[in-house]
């Protein structure tokens, strides 16, 4: 587990994950900065998503919703310098990842919140998105495979429990082999 990225979510996600920790053998390892790791693989993904669907967007501006549509118009700003050093940077940063993590299973949360409200106003929305997209990055920054149990629990947003999962990032190639943990740790949490 790594306390410094699950300090992102909601004090209800913390608490719940903590309460799961609890039970199961962990040990702690410090990943760096969230927000920092986060921009790395932003200006990448954006880069991507850009060269991918770019001339689609383009001769198509009003297909996307407005959040979707001004999440293209940053990836259509991105240089060819920002994305090489963005790249530059994704690699030192999967190289010391790889080198703390090891063959360890790495726990989070799987998201930052229960779900919003489907009424929740777009400031809300992007907070929870950019808030979960800080947990969830390590996968793609690292290039391990991750998985989500139903493991947690937390107040939803018009009472009562709302599901939230815990997040096992494994080592590359260990897909099958995470695949069987999850189903461990689900039999013995839920």
């Amino acid at each position: 587990m790594a306390p410094g990225w699950n300090a992102v979510a909601d004090a209800a996600v913390q608490e719940a994950f903590s309460e799961v920790i609890a039970v199961l053998a962990t040990e702690v390892v410090e990943l760096g900065d969230p927000d920092e790791l986060f921009e790395v693989l932003r200006v990448v993904q954006a880069a991507e998503a850009w060269a991918a669907d770019g001339p689609w967007v383009a001769a198509h501006p009003d297909a996307l919703g407005a959040a979707t549509a001004a999440r293209f118009a940053i990836a259509a700003a991105v240089t060819p310098a920002q994305e090489a050093a963005a790249r530059a940077a994704l690699a030192v940063q999967r190289a010391r990842l790889d080198a703390l993590l090891g063959d360890r299973v790495l726990l989070l949360p799987s998201a930052s919140s229960a779900a919003p409200s489907a009424t929740a106003d777009p400031a809300e929305l992007d907070r929870v998105r950019a808030a979960t997209l800080r947990l969830c990055c390590i996968a793609g920054l690292t290039g391990r495979p991750a998985l989500s149990i139903p493991a947690l629990t937390v107040p939803g947003p018009f009472g009562g429990e709302a599901p939230l999962g815990l997040c096992l990032v494994g080592p590359r190639g260990s897909d099958i082999a995470l695949i069987t943990l999850g189903e461990q740790l689900a039999a013995q949490l839920v």
